[in-house]
């Protein structure tokens, strides 16, 4: 089975932190002014009532707190909860982070089918780099059963949103036969289209272009260009 190059996902997740800003009255500074523990303390308190309160956001970054043992002992087990009870709710960035971490086993037990439960959510959101990883892990069954045509449909719902990685898998897909039938006229649109801006897959998608175009016929290129300028004029400003 011939797998597509699929580029990684970015796994640095920035985190808003909220900070309290507290005000004193100038007679009596001594009283009213809180100690950087006592100011810690305060906001890890507002988080908690906000993430209680269903705030997914908070949830999120209560769960980042409890991972980097900031202002709570570290407990990678409280912070998936808060993950989880974020995902649960639709918060992408959790999906994104539950999924990478169950992906390479970072604070939880590796876990390959519950890391493509969380991609899948995400790429169900329409997040491109979601579906193009669910792409290659139905090309290669990791975490799921081997399916070409399931993997051809991720790649092209990245593809129609622009992913030149996908657009560049999705033209493997359709020069070789994989998962969908065997089309050179759509192998040289994806191709071409993926070849368009500066990426690892250009030069690859540039010589793959070229190469199954030795193969078609005159009518044939010109109904893949044909293609080529009608999906641009519809995706691209």
């Amino acid at each position: 089975m011939t797998g597509c190059h699929v580029g990684p996902i970015a796994r640095t997740v920035a985190v808003f932190v909220v900070l309290s800003v507290i005000s004193c009255a100038p007679q009596d500074r001594s009283k009213q002014t809180l100690m950087p523990e006592e100011i810690a303390n305060q906001e890890i308190t507002e988080l908690r009532t906000r993430a209680e309160e269903g705030d997914t956001a908070t949830q999120y970054i209560l769960g980042w707190r409890y991972v980097n043992g900031r202002g709570v002992e570290k407990d990678d087990v409280e912070a998936v909860r808060w993950w989880k009870r974020a995902a649960n709710q639709g918060n992408l960035s959790a999906q994104l982070t539950l999924a990478v971490r169950y992906d390479n086993g970072e604070g939880v037990v590796q876990d390959q089918a519950e890391a493509v439960r969380w991609y899948q959510r995400a790429a169900e959101q329409g997040h491109a780099a979601a579906q193009i990883i669910l792409g290659g892990r139905y090309t290669n069954g990791r975490g799921v059963e081997e399916d070409d045509t399931v993997a051809a449909e991720w790649y092209r719902m990245a593809a129609e949103q622009g992913d030149i990685r996908a657009q560049y898998s999705l033209g493997v897909m359709y020069e070789t036969g994989q998962g969908v039938s065997q089309d050179n006229v759509q192998a040289y649109l994806w191709y071409d289209l993926g070849a368009s801006r500066p990426s690892v897959e250009q030069e690859q998608s540039i010589k793959n272009r070229d190469s199954v175009a030795s193969q078609m016929t005159p009518e044939e290129v010109a109904e893949a260009q044909r293609l080529v300028r009608e999906w641009r004029g519809a995706n691209e400003p």
